[in-house]
């Protein structure tokens, strides 16, 4: 991405016949320098100016170096100067979307449009910033009228498909990245997204071919997650093992690779791949933290924090890291010390829902009555029954069709990597948006016990939960689960929720009969041993037609299934509108 125009003439014409002669030579030679990556004379010949200009360039000097917020404060008071300048606006959105503040950046991205109303790169800027952000309708739009004005920009196009990839219109997305693959614009990123698009359309061969195209040509710790991912659900372990150990020996992949081999369950091989890692090539702070976590699984919480806190030395705002630090100090007991990390994470993301759970542990552990008013499951954790869907004349006739329906998504034989389902299979695709009528009846009967949760919790202001409840939500992301014998899901929270839930279609016999727990969902135990113990408060026995909803920062799991049963759910997340 061009982060200034190609020649001094173009980034001066506007204002060179204001600097004297010495002025001007001085900025062309700055910008000579930072072109060559000669930061050094960069600095010498920028830093004695005070104009605008000089200041833009010796930001993005700094940025180049690393110096992220020395570049930041250069490109403000280069904007304070002139504030007129919509590249110098342009590239404050750049930085600081790179550093994480993404309001700044949109504001930015906006200013820079609203100083030149055709400035496409920075409404491309702000177009990947709204999918990153999760503004799929929002960026959809916004590329539409790029593309009306501009009907053959690539980035727009590309983002056009990007867009409705993630609001679930696959077909569409595939067409979009066919035609731009067949104009000659064969790139690894576009492989990698239409890889996506025919995965979710159950053209798994033809997925995992342009997969395996994109990462070979630009190998990326996203591709192998992705190609790791598809190869392990489809239980292709001779070449998962493969990947894994090419990925292993590469400096910008070793600590996916390593966080892959913890997330398959073996926490020790990830220890020992970032160790033999380590004494090859320099690994980045992340290794840390994934060493961090990998402690955590196998039981070592000291370790886990020695880990942890080197990856916050070395990264402070390394969110990962800063969860596995609270782990491991409410595994050892010390809820206190692990609030001191808490408090700052709920203020700055005051509706991310683990950082709730976290606190929830750490008042359950000190034995504050906070815990009880936080966690009130008799209130939070409500069962109800899911209202025939339209065109069925009973819920266990709607039940045996949407299993039928559910049944030809589950294209995979095992779970997948990064989520906490063990021994069953995802589907693969938002339900929200597949074309299937019993589908789409399901989803619309949601409507009813949804609005009457909403209405039972209320909507007080002293509560995480209820003080997002306006009235209205929209479904974040619909799938199913198929648990086989033996089948459960790990403790875990709904990190992006505000509303989850558990959908019953099919449930196990052991679990009807009530002779044991298995089968049942069970809410308040973390994922890991704390001291003192935190066992589950509550399970729910679930029945075929049943619907459970709670709060998405509880912790919850399941019990696991007997040999040979079969449980088949359709959970969803609900947010706020």
């Amino acid at each position: 991405m061009r982060l200034l125009p190609r020649t001094w003439r173009q980034l001066g014409s506007r204002t060179k016949h204001f600097l004297v002669d010495p002025i001007n030579q001085a900025i062309q030679s700055g910008y000579a320098a930072y072109k060559r990556g000669d930061h050094a004379n960069a600095r010498r010949f920028l830093a004695p100016i005070d104009h605008p200009k000089a200041m833009h360039l010796l930001g993005l000097v700094e940025k180049d170096a690393g110096n992220l917020t020395v570049a930041a404060d250069l490109l403000d008071r280069a904007a304070i100067i002139d504030p007129t300048d919509h590249e110098i606006a342009h590239n404050q959105g750049l930085l600081a979307r790179q550093l994480g503040l993404f309001e700044g950046a949109e504001a930015a991205f906006r200013r820079a449009v609203s100083l030149k109303s055709d400035f496409s790169q920075a409404n491309i800027s702000l177009g990947r910033l709204l999918i990153d952000l999760g503004r799929w309708d929002e960026a959809l739009t916004l590329y539409q009228d790029l593309i009306k004005a501009e009907p053959s920009s690539l980035p727009a196009r590309y983002g056009l498909a990007t867009a409705q990839l993630e609001l679930g219109k696959a077909e569409a997305a595939e067409r979009g990245f066919d035609t731009l693959i067949e104009e000659g614009h064969d790139r690894p990123e576009i492989r990698f997204m239409r890889s996506r698009a025919r995965l979710e359309l159950r053209r798994t061969d033809e997925g995992l071919e342009d997969l395996r195209l994109s990462h070979r040509n630009n190998p990326t710790p996203l591709t192998l997650k992705t190609l790791a991912g598809i190869l392990w659900m489809k239980g292709d372990a001779d070449a998962l093992e493969g990947l894994l150990a090419e990925a292993t020996s590469q400096p910008q992949l070793a600590v996916q690779a390593a966080e892959i081999l913890r997330q398959r369950g073996t926490p020790e091989d990830a220890l020992r791949a970032i160790d033999t890692a380590k004494s090859s090539f320099a690994l980045p702070p992340d290794a840390y933290s994934v060493a961090a976590m990998a402690y955590v699984d196998i039981g070592d919480a000291e370790s886990a924090v020695t880990a942890a806190t080197a990856c916050l030395d070395a990264d402070p705002q390394n969110r990962i890291a800063t969860g596995n630090l609270i782990s491991a100090l409410l595994m050892l007991g010390k809820a206190d010390e692990a609030m001191q990390h808490i408090r700052p994470m709920r203020v700055a993301e005051p509706n991310g829902q683990h950082w709730i759970a976290y606190e929830a542990t750490a008042y359950r552990l000190m034995g504050m009555p906070d815990y009880e008013s936080l966690v009130d499951m008799e209130r939070f954790v409500r069962p109800y029954e899911l209202p025939i869907p339209d065109g069925f004349d009973s819920i266990e006739t709607f039940n045996t069709q949407f299993i039928e329906a559910l049944d030809r998504w589950q294209i995979y034989e095992t779970h997948p990597l990064d989520q906490s389902l063990r021994f069953g299979v995802q589907t693969p695709r938002d339900l929200t948006s597949i074309d299937d009528p019993v589908i789409k009846a399901y989803i619309a009967a949601l409507d009813t016990p949804i609005r009457q949760y909403m209405r039972d919790v209320g909507s007080a202001d002293d509560h995480p939960l209820t003080q997002r409840n306006t009235g209205n939500y929209k479904i974040a992301g619909c799938w199913s689960v198929r648990l086989q014998g033996g089948g459960r899901h790990i403790n875990h929270v709904h990190p992006h929720g505000w509303i989850s839930s558990a959908y019953y279609a099919a449930v196990p016999k052991e679990t009807l009969n009530g002779v044991s727990k298995a089968g049942c969902i069970k809410f308040g135990e973390p994922p890991f041993e704390t001291v003192p113990p935190s066992p589950p408060q509550k399970w729910v026995r679930p029945k075929p037609g049943q619907l459970v909803l709670f709060p998405s920062f509880m912790w919850h799991g399941t019990e696991a299934t007997v040999e040979g049963s079969t449980r088949i759910t359709a959970p969803f997340d609900a947010v706020p509108v």
